[in-house]
């Protein structure tokens, strides 16, 4: 099966690996979850729960160690625990979360978090929501969004410098809600992307081969890579998966269709760390 050049299979994963995610279970007030760019929001809660419990056997087929926390029934977004905080080597920067709804949200991992990661906190009038970032091959790549913004990534960017690595970034487009959104590195010098949002110059600088998926496919542009070249994609997308099947992926795809009505990813579940 032929590879990328650029090395899918072959570059080093270095800090990339992970063996622990952290996940938290549907809200029984899912339903009323925000929505606004890929669906009109949840309307069977049973079907999430049952997709939301797919997710996580696929997580953990692909070996990581997962923890699951309850359900919240105040926060109907709270399974989109990406959101709430990012993980930079050894310690957890709880997020000021971008939308008024979802404050309080990263509140409610503090003490779990805290069990193996050091606790940052955002200053006041800063706001970050974590689907912005993506760490990209000892570079954390941040989004400048309607849900974080400049003091935001101000903050984020200093915090990783601090403990050793690059950022970079980059300005989010009204037609998304995240850069992880649309955007994804599941292997070491690989970014997919969908057409139609980012352009192609706001990645120059990045050490990148720039995968474009259609833009009709957007929602498939965020996947899981593994460092045994597997990757979890979301299933219903034929073009995106032909795509990822030439780069020599093994692929796993599940059914994201009632968790994607919340504008919800497969990146937004789960927060990696080690």
């Amino acid at each position: 099966m032929t590879r990328l050049s650029t090395g899918v299979m072959m570059v080093d994963w270095g800090q990339r690996r992970r063996r622990k995610a952290l996940v938290r279970e549907i809200s029984p007030q899912f339903i009323n979850a925000l929505a606004n760019y890929f669906g009109n929001g949840p309307t069977d809660l049973d079907l999430s729960k049952i997709a939301h419990a797919n997710y996580v056997s696929a997580l953990e087929q692909h070996g990581l160690e997962v923890t699951v926390l309850p359900p919240l029934e105040q926060f109907p977004d709270s399974c989109f625990v990406e959101d709430a905080a990012v993980v930079v080597n050894g310690a957890a920067v709880m997020c000021n979360l971008g939308h008024p709804k979802r404050a309080g949200e990263a509140e409610t991992l503090r003490d779990e978090l805290s069990k193996e990661l050091k606790i940052i906190n955002m200053p006041k009038g800063a706001t970050l929501d974590g689907g912005d970032v993506i760490f990209f091959d000892g570079v954390f790549l941040i989004g400048q969004s309607s849900r974080t913004n400049k003091e935001g990534v101000e903050f984020l960017c200093s915090v990783c410098n601090e403990r050793g690595f690059d950022t970079f970034v980059i300005e989010i487009p009204a037609s998304t809600l995240h850069l992880s959104t649309i955007c994804s590195s599941p292997a070491p010098k690989l970014l997919i992307t969908a057409e139609g949002h980012l352009r192609p110059e706001q990645f120059e600088g990045l050490d990148a081969k720039i995968v474009w998926i259609p833009n009709k496919e957007s929602y498939a542009a965020n996947t899981i890579g593994f460092e045994d070249g597997s990757i979890i994609i979301s299933d219903g997308y034929p073009e995106t998966r032909e795509i990822i099947d030439k780069l020599g992926f093994s692929i796993t795809a599940i059914d994201m269709e009632h968790i994607r009505a919340a504008d919800g990813s497969l990146t937004c579940l789960r927060i990696f760390y080690r």
